[in-house]
């Protein structure tokens, strides 16, 4: 799955938590207002597990913006819930070669504007096919066959 797709999937699982809030993909808003949310790469790393397959780890980090700490972090927790233990299949979003790792929750900071912002990440996983050289195919093959006999030799 694409990063543009996992993002666009994460969003879509908070509307789908969250059908009021405004979500933001890759960036966090100049001027966020509470009750809205953002979807950002933090992190991706690509390992060579076999001749064959390539495993990829990302990181995005999920924000949530309220009123207040106690606001923030229980809706940080319910989304982590959701994510982890009830919706990681919904709409196709980190289901199949996806799959979800982990999700780690920061403390609430207060922002100039008197926001609280509250960090999330979600550390999720796949495994891609490497791509092979494509070679040109055996086009005709001949076999002889020669038949002994143990009595006096070859046919």
């Amino acid at each position: 799955m694409s990063l543009a797709e996992e993002v666009g999937g994460l969003a879509e699982l908070i509307t789908a938590k969250y059908p009021e809030a405004v979500v933001h993909r890759f960036q966090e808003p100049p001027l966020p207002a509470a009750g809205e949310f953002a979807v950002t790469l933090k992190q991706e790393t690509r390992r060579s597990e076999t001749r064959s397959q390539t495993r990829v780890e990302r990181q995005y980090m999920m924000v949530c913006y309220a009123n207040d700490a106690k606001t923030a972090i229980l809706t940080m927790e319910a989304l982590s819930r959701s994510l982890m233990n009830e919706g990681v299949d919904a709409g196709g979003v980190l289901s199949g070669p996806v799959r979800a790792e982990s999700f780690t929750i920061d403390a609430p900071e207060k922002l100039d504007s008197g926001l609280q912002k509250c960090n999330g990440t979600i550390h999720v996983h796949a495994r891609e096919s490497v791509t092979f050289k494509n070679h040109e195919k055996i086009g005709k093959v001949e076999m002889r066959l020669a038949t002994i006999n143990l009595k006096g030799g070859m046919k």
